[in-house]
């Protein structure tokens, strides 16, 4: 499958023809050209599409106006102001870079922005994209107060496309040292290459925006994070849930001394992480089955999205493995949690019972309290449970002293 949207990125230096050959041709409305660009190639010579960047100025049929960050189109006295612009770029040894956004045009119908009949595309959206995505980029590479673009829309190939020149009249990037392999000569030049992480930004914004899927993915986030908020509020006891409860003893045998280390994503539990993922599937499956089906569902019809926009070579498969990740790491965290809750209360039994073992209450008693009051609220039933004994044998004191005070007195007269 073919890609909805295809990103083609490349720099070239000041010294190149390219950088001359954009400039020579910014200002210029008379040149009619027709450019083909050759999607399917990996060859980047293929750019040579910005040589003729300018050429479509004044033809309405191939491309829409040439626009800016501010500006929807611009007048020749503020094209000449831009060409100045980037020859003091060139002029600094700044590089330029060359963008070319380009998408399939059936896709572009069915998001509502593209019109086959009359061969038209709603151009304010497609401004309103490119300057959202241009800003992540600038900030991506730290040249947000520093770099100058221009773009433009072009209808004359069998895929709409637009194309994006950036440059930096006074270059910010570090310079580096590049060896020249015609003349096996070292020199110094500003670093050009963009990052892969900006890349990735650049064409998922575009994606993004042309087709919002911010409400089916904010519903996913909220089967993922609603069920492990359910798990904390229900407070299904995975310690006493018989399915369950061999496994919670296990994991706690293999977890660290150190509660501070009782969380999922920590190398330290890696022994228990097993027994935690199996807790987590059971639970799942017993308590939200109908939740998990529907969260699968809907992952897949993402991923099916993600492969129209970005083609078979992209990793949308990804998406899904994440998602199901983050799920299985949230719940391992609300296990740990009740692990710890779990083993205060191991600790605060064993303290009450040595408690009570110390003031003479045999353990036959003990054990009966223990069957009485048993699961997570053990503690709490103790903590009340001593206060009545306590009460007990302080009412029992009272009444031993006036049966005693009551004797002395028998021996007096009134």
């Amino acid at each position: 499958m073919s890609p909805a949207v295809v990103l083609r990125s490349k720099f070239v230096t000041s010294q190149s023809n390219a950088f001359n050959d954009y400039i020579n041709y910014m200002d210029r409305d008379d040149a009619k050209s027709h450019v083909h660009l050759n999607e399917s190639s990996n060859n980047k010579d293929d750019f040579f599409v910005f040589h003729d960047f300018m050429d479509y100025m004044g033809d309405e049929e191939k491309r829409g106006e040439l626009f800016t960050k501010n500006k929807d189109a611009l007048s020749l006295d503020e094209k000449k102001d831009l060409k100045k612009q980037f020859q003091t770029g060139q002029h600094h040894e700044s590089p330029m870079w060359q963008d070319v956004i380009s998408f399939d045009n059936d896709w572009l119908a069915k998001q509502g922005i593209y019109h086959a009949k009359e061969h038209t595309v709603d151009e304010t959206k497609i401004r309103e994209v490119v300057r959202n995505t241009m800003d992540i980029v600038l900030r991506s590479e730290g040249m947000e107060n520093s770099a100058i673009w221009t773009a433009s829309l072009h209808y004359n190939t069998d895929n709409i496309h637009v194309h994006v020149a950036s440059t930096e009249p006074h270059p910010t990037r570090e310079r580096m040292k590049v060896l020249d392999k015609e003349s096996n000569t070292w020199h110094e030049e500003y670093r050009a290459k963009r990052k892969p992480k900006t890349l990735d930004k650049m064409k998922s914004n575009v994606a993004n925006m042309l087709m919002d899927r911010t409400h089916e993915r904010n519903k996913i986030d909220e089967l993922v994070r609603g069920t492990v908020h359910e798990k904390k509020e229900k407070h299904v006891s995975l310690s006493t849930y018989r399915k369950t409860n061999e496994l919670f003893q296990e994991a706690m045998k293999r977890l660290p001394s150190d509660k501070r280390q009782w969380k999922y994503g920590y190398q330290s539990i890696h022994e228990a992480r097993p027994y935690l993922d199996e807790i987590t599937d059971i639970y799942l499956q017993q308590f939200h089955g109908d939740k998990m089906n529907e969260l699968h569902q809907r992952l897949d019809d993402e991923g099916n999205v993600m492969k129209e926009m970005y083609g078979d070579a992209s990793d949308y498969d990804e998406y899904k493995q994440n998602k199901l990740d983050d799920l299985k790491k949230r719940m391992g965290n609300a296990v740990l949690s009740e692990m710890r809750a779990c083993n205060k209360e191991q600790k605060t039994v064993a303290f009450q019972q040595k408690r009570f073992h110390e003031q003479g209450i045999s353990n036959y008693a003990w054990n009966s309290i223990h069957r009485y009051y048993p699961g997570t609220s053990f503690h709490v039933s103790m903590v009340k449970l001593t206060k009545a004994m306590r009460k007990t044998f302080q009412d029992y004191e009272k009444e031993k002293n006036q049966r005693e005070f009551d004797h002395i007195m028998d021996g007096y007269e009134m």
